[in-house]
């Protein structure tokens, strides 16, 4: 390796010697340094900022026969205007250093004789972002397990460098872009719902403010700054020219189509459709655009770790949100439940992917370890009778289960996909709790409140046999025909149905410890 570093490093200072002359083809009388001098000089500025250790890093250069990558002024310009993009994508310019980049390459084109280590420098540089730009779209910026999110990612290093390497010859990165970018309609709703925050902020920066509530008939600068704010956060509808629709009054005035405009915003919001500005509404209103732009930032990132779907199929649930969206067409309406997830202390639910297979009817309950432990065993020994009160049973293996019935903690019907977590969705005698608006309550598997519906759903039975499946019989395994996508996710945004977004609550506090780990991602050049 140290020897192909060495050839590595002798190329760049054969090339770099004919870029200087072409740049400026006027002679220098400057005594040139010795070769020893430069490859030592361009070594040391090699191994300090690019990372020669990554699998990546070696691929691409592999590719490039160890010649150096960024010959072409288009190209270079390209990456550029690919990296200074960044934001729209809801990451961060600064971790590819782009302005340095920009400043750097004017730099080297202006000057009449370029440093060796300065355009060595560049082109590690250069490589290094761009291969973090793509890495960070495609899989996200972090790895997952920091904050308990163990989700498979399929990272094939050779196809991914090998792609990279092709664009970079055809000087054009749009192409790749689309296809490396995750295409999940969660993943482009919510980017598109990012640059309308983005746009928002950057026509208005101190955005709406208001200390009084706003009613249809009224006339003031808030009401126009309000329908500037809707028209851009795609509430308001405008005509193919971006002018609103059915308004006959000034744009200062509080009309019919604001008032229905905002009472598109409330529903997003979760809030009471009244078509004017309460207190409920105005807080909201109020809340500054850069802490909404970067929850999105966070929702996307989120997103990211996610496998790349390709069916058109989807059990979805959201565990802030307190609830399950199931799509057997993702063009489609879904059909949705509420849902009770994990304890905030101790049994949070995990966020994790995998494929739903079976349905099972009046199951057993196999008692996990910890429950066994903390509550089981200490309860049978203050009462020798708890096993056969609570309808429970020691199996031959000396575990404890509960058999099948309406008093089983599963209900009469739960619903298993593989996971590491063994973590299922399941029916529950509790059904009082469905109706609170915060809902951590169990020991880390997710009940449903319909457990009925969802059945019938994905098995495509009719109410009758579900209902006779659940109430009559014995413990009953039923294997799905096609296996149904699962995605237990944690995001305090979601925009399921375009760009609107639905800000939730941030029920584990995660928030904060993503922002602070994505806050060191990268140190600055």
């Amino acid at each position: 390796m140290r020897l192909l570093q060495h050839i590595f490093f002798i190329a760049i200072i054969v090339f770099y010697s004919d870029v200087n002359y072409a740049i400026d083809d006027t002679p220098s009388t400057d005594p040139t340094p010795s070769t020893d001098k430069l490859v030592i000089d361009i070594v040391n500025t090699l191994i300090e900022t690019a990372p020669v250790e990554k699998k990546t890093t070696k691929e691409l250069y592999k590719l490039s026969k160890q010649q150096p990558i960024w010959t072409d002024d288009k190209a270079i310009k390209a990456a550029l205007k690919l990296l200074g993009n960044a934001h729209r994508k809801g990451l961060r310019n600064k971790d590819y250093k782009v302005e340095w980049l920009k400043t750097k390459w004017a730099f080297l084109k202006a000057a009449k004789i370029s440093s060796f280590h300065q355009l060595a420098l560049f082109e590690s540089t250069l490589s290094s972002s761009v291969l973090h730009y793509y890495s960070d779209t495609r899989y996200g910026r972090i790895r997952t397990k920091r904050v308990g999110a163990f989700l498979k990612q399929d990272k094939k290093v050779p196809e991914f460098t090998k792609k990279i390497w092709e664009t970079i010859q055809r000087k054009e990165f749009s192409e790749l872009e689309k296809e490396w970018e995750p295409t999940f309609f969660l993943y482009e709703n919510l980017k598109r719902a990012l640059n309308n925050y983005q746009d928002a902020y950057k026509q208005d920066p101190k955005g709406f403010k208001s200390s009084k509530s706003l009613k249809k008939g009224g006339k003031s600068e808030q009401v126009a700054r309000l329908r500037h704010l809707l028209i851009t956060l795609e509430d308001f509808p405008v005509d193919k020219d971006g002018q609103p629709k059915n308004t006959t009054t000034t744009e200062d005035v509080f009309d019919k189509p604001l008032a229905d405009a905002l009472k598109n915003y409330q529903g997003r919001h979760w809030l009471k459709k009244t078509g004017y500005v309460d207190n409920r509404t105005l807080k909201t209103l109020n809340h500054p655009l850069p802490k909404r732009i970067e929850k999105i930032e966070l929702g996307l990132e989120r997103l990211r770790w996610q496998p790349h779907y390709e069916e058109n199929r989807l059990i979805l649930v959201n565990i802030p949100s307190f609830r399950l969206w199931a799509y057997n067409n993702l063009d489609e309406k879904p059909f949705t439940i509420r849902v009770v997830v994990g304890k905030t202390k101790g049994h949070k639910t995990p966020v994790l992917s995998s494929k739903m297979g079976h349905v099972v009817f009046r199951p057993y309950w196999g008692i996990p370890s910890s429950i066994l432990k903390k509550e089981i065993y200490p309860a049978m020994k203050r009462d020798p009778t708890y096993l056969k009160r609570h309808n429970m049973e020691m199996t031959r293996g000396g575990r404890v289960r509960q058999k099948p019935g309406g008093r089983n903690a599963l209900g009469l019907v739960k619903f298993i996909f593989p996971n590491r977590h063994a973590i299922y969705l399941h029916d529950t005698p509790s059904k009082s709790l469905f109706r609170r608006s915060k809902r951590d309550f169990s020991h880390g598997c997710v009940r449903v409140s319909n457990p009925d519906k969802l059945a019938g759903y994905l098995l495509g039975w009719k109410k009758a046999n579900i209902k006779k499946a659940m109430y009559k019989g014995k413990n009953r395994w039923v294997k799905l025909k096609h296996k149904m996508p699962i995605m237990i996710m944690y995001s305090t945004v979601l925009a399921l149905k375009g760009p609107h977004v639905s800000f939730i609550g941030d029920v584990y506090g995660k928030d904060a410890t993503l922002k602070r780990l994505l806050n060191k991602k990268y140190n600055s050049i």
